[in-house]
């Protein structure tokens, strides 16, 4: 069984944004848990992952609704190169300004 355990969050591209919308860029440390008894259990580091997702929160109270997803198993892209992504999928949650 694969399990992620979040190590760190963040917001990205915050200033740009319209209101409600978030791109958050969680790290994950990825590890394989395997059950080899009922008192032995093997965990097997497999890296880091990081996840990028895009959320609106609509203002009510454990809300949040998840827009899009993006994984990235070696290399994150650079923030150019995510923002366009997140771009062409989602141009409706940046101010006028960055699709300008």
């Amino acid at each position: 069984m694969i399990v992620h355990e979040l190590m760190s969050m963040e917001s990205i591209f915050t200033e740009e944004l319209k209101e409600g919308y978030h791109v958050l860029l969680g790290k994950y440390k990825t590890v394989d848990v395997r059950v080899l008894s009922a008192d032995c259990v093997q965990e097997i580091d497999c890296g880091t992952e990081e996840i990028v997702e895009v959320v609106f929160d609509p203002g009510k109270e454990y809300s949040l609704v998840r827009l899009g997803l993006y994984t990235f198993e070696n290399e994150a892209p650079s923030l150019d190169e995510l923002q366009q992504t997140i771009l062409e999928q989602h141009c409706d949650i940046f101010e006028e300004a960055v699709s300008a």
